[in-house]
């Protein structure tokens, strides 16, 4: 709602009417001591608006007393633009233009509940639209300002808290691993050990998680930088292809790899590649049904730019449901979805990290049928020769 500094009643400027039956005389007199008046409101006696007496109508050429007319009722406009006060300002404006365009001249009325409150004039509708522009302004910046500052707490307290998690979630999955190892000796109950690999398991998932949540904060505060280099593209997809395939044979999926040897190595950033590479493939892994396959193909585009690709053979999404799982915690809800663990993060992280890179996240996906989510690099960043 607008602040009442910012309405119609906020632009009333108190003249004093007159009455209708008030001779003419008295309202020439009222315009020749106040030249600034274009108009003067007419009131009954109940405070309801009779008529507005535009100065035109007495001195027609600026100077000249008109003649014949004898009372106000007998000169003034019956039928003036009536503005309530609650009016926004930008209201008033259109108002102006499509009702009453000669009230641009003259001023209009502000009412309340059909009783007079005062005149508004153009000059003073545009010097108010002009506070209220410089107020918004000011609160938006305001706004801008408290938003940042909220971002830096949000990522300070996140990288806080996740270097308090990660100290004892180490130690948490190293004893795991001791167990499923059984470095200290043969469980007397073989289930045991897959106890312990759930533990590990469920540790890295943590710790993934963890990584993600603080990088995709630091997104946020645009304090996600990025540490280039010179990488070996076969190498680093194939290796993170290689890294899922246990934990997607699990699943009854299964991981293949169409990366040509000769493509060009990439000025980016590795840790990062490798990230939204393992973001991807998990993504596919998990909502791809037993007997389905996930594929890693790499290509470089006739534009020059290059492209990794992970198609699957799963559920797919609606342009909704993509739309969702592109924005921060905007994990899918379908059935699969459901069974599954995962914050939604690794999306949107991807989307933030590849456009770092100054390339693009490209997705196709159909429902029932499959998806294919693509970083595309721009060709500046292919290392050519």
């Amino acid at each position: 709602m607008d602040e009442p500094a910012f309405t119609a009643a906020g632009l009333a400027v108190p003249v004093p009417p007159l009455a209708p039956s008030q001779d003419c005389a008295a309202a020439l007199a009222r315009f020749q001591r106040q030249p600034e008046l274009a108009a003067l409101p007419v009131v009954d006696g109940d405070g309801h608006v009779a008529g507005m007496l535009e100065r035109s109508r007495l001195l027609p050429d600026g100077g000249g007393e008109g003649g014949g007319v004898l009372t106000v009722a007998d000169a003034m406009d019956p039928l003036p633009l009536l503005i309530d006060g609650a009016t926004p300002l930008a209201e008033i404006g259109r108002r102006l233009a499509r009702l009453k365009p000669a009230a641009l001249v003259t001023g209009f009325l502000v009412v309340e509940q059909g009783r007079y409150l005062g005149v508004g004039t153009v000059t003073g509708l545009m010097a108010r639209s002009a506070e209220q522009t410089e107020l918004r302004a000011r609160q938006l910046d305001e706004a801008r300002r408290q938003a940042e500052q909220a971002i830096r707490a949000k990522t300070a307290f996140l990288a806080n808290m996740s270097h308090e998690i990660r100290t004892p979630l180490t130690a948490m999955m190293g004893f795991a691993e001791l167990l499923e190892q059984e470095v200290l000796g043969p469980h007397a109950v073989p289930l045991y050990r897959e106890y312990s690999r759930d533990i590990a398991e469920s540790g890295r998932h943590l710790m993934e998680l963890i990584n993600d949540l603080l990088d995709l904060s630091k997104a946020d505060a645009d304090r996600l930088e990025l540490v280039d280099g010179t990488v070996d593209v076969v190498r680093v997809a194939i290796g993170t292809a290689r890294l899922l395939t246990e934990r997607a044979s699990r699943h009854g999926v299964s991981i293949a790899t169409e990366v040509p040897l000769d493509l060009p190595p990439l000025r980016a950033d590795e840790r990062k590649l490798r990230q939204m590479l393992l973001n991807l493939l998990s993504n596919a892994v998990k909502f791809t049904p037993a007997g389905g396959i996930v594929t890693l193909r790499g290509r470089v585009a006739a534009d020059g730019a290059l492209w990794l690709s992970v198609h699957d053979t799963g559920i797919g999404m609606t342009g909704e449901e993509l739309a969702k799982a592109l924005e921060p915690w905007g994990q899918v809800d379908n059935a699969l979805a459901r069974t599954q663990v995962g914050t939604g993060l690794g999306l949107p992280l991807t989307k933030r990290l590849i456009e770092l890179h100054g390339g693009r996240l490209d997705v196709v996906s159909r429902r029932d049928e499959g998806t294919a989510m693509s970083l595309v690099f721009p060709a500046r960043r292919v290392r050519r020769g």
